[in-house]
């Protein structure tokens, strides 16, 4: 689990940079709605991970070799691990992170009840709607006041309201009702939602800075895409007006996790200026953007995971970019390795740069539990071995009707890859 967060968190992190570094350009030629868009390369790429993970017959695999290889590599971050931090202690120092995120969101959802049981209906909205001087319409949101805020929010996933500061009704009956459309359009986006699940990809890797700028400034898009919306069909004296109203509200940044953030002094220029480069949306546009991220998010992952799976000579070529365990080939069968531990590069060995290979047999039961490990032969002779077999006892398999027995695995500890120019030709002698 924690090599899964430590690798995920790499490539999230590379995904992060980009979009932080270009977000000016990018927004220049995108537009707010398609960059808002853009941030779904995350999610989606964690997706394609858990399918490489969970579906590993995505890559093809050789049926033709009794051993299953996988490569061990030395490095100064596994050589030093082991006189670091202790696994344990790191999973536990991320599990307290990932409990002090809950509990910030238990506060606030606190906070907001506190809030919606002292808030009253907004009058002057109740029977009468702004823009048309009609009856408000059965779907529109409920609106609530209170004296305890200072912007207006939209909160509530199953029963969604808007909420209004007490000075709400100084505003003119135009630059209240952009405020409600803008408030009204999160609902329909279903941005509490979205924040939600943007918080909680925050929570596992609140140990990542890149991510918390990313979700600073994801929320800060979505206002823009807000606006962008709001605003397109507005003129030049209705624009200067809603201008107004962000410049009425823009004294405080709320950044809640179950609420949006309409008042924000930190992009209020950033806000004023993109309304006035005004970019289409077009869904087709968007819907091709997701496609796209989706593959190429899949296919990174792939590049990543491809040493879990390596099928050939041909793709072995490819090994040496590759920071962690390398898998050549595979088993005979269809049952395959759901978690691999890998084995710590023992560190007299790493200092020596001697390298190295154990050959492994082992039974798999029903459950995927690996039990019986033996080494078969290993070379140098008892330098990688305890190594080896204490990891093996700890890999999972998929689960099977009859497990398997006498299943063979080849360990290849080795110091350095060579450079990616270099042919490499692997002889084997049966």
């Amino acid at each position: 689990m924690i090599n899964w967060l430590i690798q995920q968190s790499i490539l999230i992190s590379l995904v992060c940079a980009f979009i932080l570094l270009f977000h000016k350009p990018l927004l220049k030629q995108l537009g707010a709605h398609h960059m808002y868009s853009l941030w779904l390369a995350i999610p989606l790429m964690l997706l394609g991970s858990l399918i490489l993970q969970f579906v590993p017959n995505l890559l093809a695999e050789s049926k033709l070799d009794t051993f299953e290889h996988y490569r061990v590599l030395a490095s100064l971050a596994v050589k030093n691990s082991e006189s670091l931090i202790p696994i344990p202690l790191v999973a536990a120092l991320w599990l307290s992170g990932m409990t002090v995120m809950a509990a910030l969101l238990l506060l606030q959802r606190r906070y907001l009840n506190k809030l919606l049981s002292k808030s009253k209906p907004y009058a002057h909205t109740q029977n009468c709607d702004l823009k048309n001087h009609t009856p408000i319409l059965a779907d529109t949101l409920p609106i609530l006041q209170s004296p305890e805020i200072t912007s207006p929010m939209l909160t509530g996933v199953i029963k969604p309201m808007i909420i209004v500061p007490a000075d709400f009704h100084k505003l003119t009956a135009k630059q209240q009702q952009a405020v409600l459309d803008h408030e009204q359009f999160h609902h329909e986006r279903g941005d509490i939602i979205t924040n939600l699940l943007a918080y909680g990809l925050l929570a596992i890797f609140w140990f990542n800075p890149l991510c918390w700028l990313a979700y600073r400034r994801f929320r800060d898009d979505q206002e823009l895409a807000c606006d962008a919306q709001i605003t397109s069909s507005m003129n030049t004296d209705e624009k200067i007006a809603y201008s107004h109203a962000l410049l009425a509200y823009s004294q405080h940044a709320q950044m809640g996790m179950l609420h949006t953030h309409y008042g924000n002094k930190n992009i209020l220029k950033e806000r004023i200026i993109q309304m006035k480069k005004q970019h289409g949306k077009s869904t087709i546009a968007i819907i091709a953007m997701t496609l796209g991220l989706g593959l190429a998010s899949l296919m990174l992952n792939q590049q990543v995971l491809a040493g879990d799976h390596q099928s050939s000579s041909k793709e072995s070529a490819k090994e040496s970019s590759e920071k962690s365990t390398k898998a050549i080939k595979s088993q005979a069968h269809s049952i395959h390795p759901l978690t691999r531990v890998e084995p710590k590069y023992p560190k007299e060995a790493a200092e020596a740069n001697q390298n190295g290979y154990v050959q492994l047999k082992f039974d798999i039961s029903k459950s995927g539990m690996v039990s019986n490990v033996k080494v078969i032969k290993s070379s140098p002779k008892g330098v990688f071995d305890k190594s080896a077999v204490k990891a093996l006892k700890q890999w999972v398999y998929k689960k099977s009707k009859k497990g398997a027995k006498g299943s063979k695995v080849q360990l290849d500890f080795v110091i350095d890859e060579p450079a990616a120019n270099v042919e490499r030709i692997k002889v084997t002698a049966n």
